[in-house]
């Protein structure tokens, strides 16, 4: 009987046990399940500004000009060269102004044919910017020619729009000099001076006047 009443005791005291850690085990799946959520979630989404300040300009990168196109922000245009200052491509960026953040790097496609090319003019109208490639034949400078092309890109994104080589009557090599005023918008048109060389007398200089609409023709 004693021995009876010994083994109740004994089994009743194990339940007794057994059932409050089952109990406080049943919360374990809650939190495994909380985990995932956690180790999915993207830590970039709240600070998108800082993929836009990791943009670094290429190397060897020297500016042609700098100028303001509203909104607080600055476009420049320029060109790379490799380590030996050769091998010229054309750039473009777009940055702000107060906080010199670059916004979008534009590298230009150089024109066919072209051994080296160089953007050296920005100007804005509406929700576009245009640049002006200035673009070498070949390396011996007295047989290069120089030729002309305009690029539109989209101002917010610098994603390409539309691209046009430039024609000037007559002309065996031209070339625009520095200053906004060589390359702007008067109107509804864009204004482009500048100098050549006439296909009938290459030692003959005289000046040009460009005017194109927005969509790059005459």
């Amino acid at each position: 009987m004693k021995n009876t009443l010994a083994f109740a005791l004994i089994l009743f005291l194990a339940l007794a046990c057994v059932m409050p850690c089952v109990s406080r085990a049943n919360p374990a799946p809650t939190d495994q399940q909380a985990t995932p959520a956690a180790l999915t979630r993207n830590p970039y989404s709240q600070t998108p500004s800082q993929h836009s300040a990791s943009l670094k300009l290429p190397d060897h990168f020297t500016p042609y000009t700098s100028e303001p196109i509203g909104d607080n922000r600055i476009c420049v245009a320029g060109r790379t060269t490799n380590a030996d200052g050769m091998n010229q491509k054309p750039v473009a960026y777009v940055g702000e102004q107060a906080s010199k953040r670059v916004l979008w790097i534009a590298r230009l496609d150089m024109p066919a044919d072209m051994y080296q090319s160089r953007a050296t003019h920005c100007a804005r109208h509406g929700d576009s910017l245009y640049i002006l490639l200035q673009s070498d034949t070949q390396s011996e400078q007295t047989l290069s020619q120089t030729l002309l092309r305009v690029v539109k890109l989209n101002a917010a994104s610098g994603a390409m729009q539309l691209q046009q080589d430039v024609d000037v009557p007559s002309a065996y090599s031209v070339w625009v000099d520095e200053g906004a005023n060589h390359f702007a918008w008067n109107g509804d048109r864009l204004v482009i001076t500048g100098h050549d060389l006439l296909d009938a007398d290459h030692a003959h200089q005289a000046a040009f006047t460009l005017r194109l609409n927005d969509n790059l023709k005459p």
